[in-house]
């Protein structure tokens, strides 16, 4: 399939580069359907519905203070679902949110911009944020959420990108998209997003999100590069729990990571949450933490 996306956008955009670009920007904010696994299916069965307007859908655990669950693109709230039953014990209400044109969420096409504001729609909803703890495309939204007004007391970050202007660089070289059809997508994506391309990169907005972060990356993610975790950890000022040999989804799973998180969002100090320990399976320390792959490699294909 990508390979004939690859042939059609090399032979469209030498012939008509604004088409092309239109059409790349499409596909951009199209995100595809996977199938819900069972494992998410039998946790979505012991939750509540939570109502939500806009079609939005999601689910909820526990009562007490809110942590809301935000997934990456093309995936599904439940995907975070290891968080549920720690937080759950620690007194949270927990809450899985599927983003627009995502898991049982309604819509086709979705941009950063529209899933923060489907962000903001659901806290005015659900109420307060104890925590947000949000992974890949959907961390990067929250963080543009909360430079635009979000308000959550703590903020989780894993496998997150820092920048759209690059993720739009390897999405263009993904789809063999021409160079001279560039400007036409980014001005599609402009025109959608109200807002120049340039200002999605979180170097633009750090300055207006004051909530205590954490990051969380793999060295070994093929999706998000670590590269993105060092370089938000250095623009916040917030510590960078590091992970090896997780890749971009089994870190969700990790039992580690789990109770770092977990950790973090319970502490009632935050700052104390990021004291030194030791990797269960060896590793290096570095700002905060370091931990080693402890979880199922078939979670990585989920």
């Amino acid at each position: 399939m990508l390979g004939t996306i690859r042939v059609i956008f090399a032979f469209l955009g030498s012939i008509s580069p604004a088409l092309a670009g239109r059409l790349a920007a499409r596909l951009f904010c199209r995100p595809r359907h996977h199938r819900r696994p069972d494992r998410e299916r039998a946790l979505i069965a012991r939750g509540t519905p939570v109502p939500l307007p806009n079609g939005l859908s999601a689910t909820g655990w526990g009562a007490g203070p809110v942590v809301l669950l935000v997934h990456g693109w093309e995936g599904r709230g439940a995907q975070l679902g290891a968080f549920v039953d720690p937080l759950v014990a620690a007194g949270y209400r927990v809450i899985a949110f599927d983003g627009p044109a995502h898991g049982d969420s309604t819509g086709t096409t979705v941009t950063g911009p529209e899933f923060a504001r489907a962000l903001e729609t659901a806290r005015d909803a659900i109420g307060p944020l104890a925590a947000v703890i949000a992974h890949s495309f959907g961390a990067f939204v929250s963080l543009l959420a909360a430079s635009r007004g979000l308000q959550a007391d703590r903020i989780v970050v894993i496998g997150a990108p820092s920048s759209v202007p690059e993720v739009l660089r390897e999405f263009q070289e993904l789809i063999a998209l021409p160079a001279r059809a560039m400007p036409h997508m980014v001005r599609a994506l402009e025109q959608r997003g109200g807002a120049p391309i340039e200002s999605f990169d979180v170097a633009t907005f750090v300055g207006r999100i004051d909530a205590p972060l954490l990051i969380v990356h793999d060295t070994d993610d093929a999706e998000v590069p670590y590269v993105n975790g060092t370089r938000l950890s250095e623009l916040f000022g917030a510590p960078l729990l590091t992970t090896s040999g997780l890749g971009h989804r089994r870190i969700l799973f990790a039992p580690d990571v789990v109770a770092a998180v977990t950790e973090f969002v319970t502490a009632a100090d935050p700052q104390n949450s990021e004291r030194r320990c030791e990797a269960p399976q060896g590793g290096a320390i570095t700002t905060g933490r370091s931990l080693a792959s402890q979880s199922n490699p078939a979670l990585e294909r989920s």
